[in-house]
């Protein structure tokens, strides 16, 4: 009874949360489910509707909008792109988006800079070649763990929204970006992290924590914001900023979570869903029903957003 009483409004909700969930999906086989490259490709190419139709209403963002005023905007998932665009301050730039998915950053940014050149990088097999882009933009396949394609010091600018969460080694990903970028070359990289060290968290926090990640295909490994830091300054980066923009992305989530709640509401919704929705379209609502709750603004959050940008030396 002791125990229950000194649990926060956060776990008592998380717990509720996961006992509906659990009821009507396998928590423990998605758990096991596997987040290699075809993994995260499936995942990707199953979730289109899910993103298309719930997440931004006919938009082909795959990320999470930033608002400046506590407000969800539709052109909020625009933000990222659009600090990107500061940095592009000199003429004919070469400028690489790693995991550019549906290309909505890389388009609006080579529409709006047509003298730069514009690569974007995407994992095969999801039609990524046959997407229509601004003639400043050059469309390749490939994996961003290896980018030996590209010569050394070939961009200006090299940046990532919501990907490298997706990377086994955040470090190894550093390395290989360090050699493709120009001396003073910017990395500027958006994501969700783990807001405190796996040893800080209790076994409900870290299982939470699983199951949020799982649900969009992520690996639960080397997700620890604080580490980022330290892999850029041992990769040759220098003037390493960390901004914490977790505000800026709850109006999305507040959305996703009203969503989501209506969903999981509904058990003749789920049952639908699971008999005719892909599987990886229905695993995504659980992240949409609990990060409302793991970005919380007390010491016990256990996700944060987060943009890192460093110059390589």
């Amino acid at each position: 009874m002791q125990a229950e009483e000194n649990k926060s409004m956060q776990e008592i909700e998380i717990e509720a949360r996961l006992h509906i969930i659990d009821h009507y999906l396998d928590i423990e086989a998605l758990l096991h489910k596997k987040t290699d490259n075809e993994a995260v490709e499936k995942y990707y190419r199953k979730s289109d509707f899910f993103y298309g139709l719930v997440h931004n209403r006919g938009g082909d963002s795959i990320h999470l909008g930033l608002s400046e005023d506590g407000f969800y905007h539709k052109d909020d998932f625009l933000n990222q792109a659009r600090f990107v665009a500061g940095l592009l301050d000199r003429p004919s730039m070469q400028v690489l988006e790693l995991g550019a998915g549906k290309l909505i950053n890389t388009k609006y940014l080579a529409r709006q800079f047509p003298g730069h050149r514009f690569t974007a990088l995407d994992l095969p097999n999801r039609h990524f070649l046959r997407q229509r882009a601004p003639r400043n933009v050059t469309l390749r396949e490939g994996d961003y763990n290896d980018l030996s394609a590209f010569p050394e010091a070939s961009f200006d600018v090299v940046f990532a929204v919501e990907t490298l969460c997706y990377a086994e080694s955040k470090e190894h990903v550093f390395a290989e970006i360090t050699r493709i970028l120009k001396p003073g070359g910017k990395l500027v990289v958006f994501d969700g992290y783990d807001a405190r060290p796996p040893e800080t968290m209790s076994a409900s926090e870290i299982r939470t924590s699983d199951i949020a990640w799982a649900a969009m295909c992520v690996t639960p490994h080397d997700q620890y914001a604080g580490d980022m830091k330290k892999y850029l300054a041992a990769h040759s980066f220098t003037d390493i900023e960390m901004t914490d923009l977790t505000e800026e992305v709850r109006p999305t989530l507040r959305r996703l979570d009203r969503i989501c709640g209506y969903f999981f509401m509904h058990p003749r919704l789920v049952k639908f869903a699971r008999r005719f929705l892909p599987y990886d379209a229905v695993m995504n609502s659980i992240a949409g029903w609990l990060m409302l709750y793991t970005i919380t603004s007390d010491e016990r959050r256990i996700h944060q957003y987060c943009r890192f940008v460093a110059t390589k030396q």
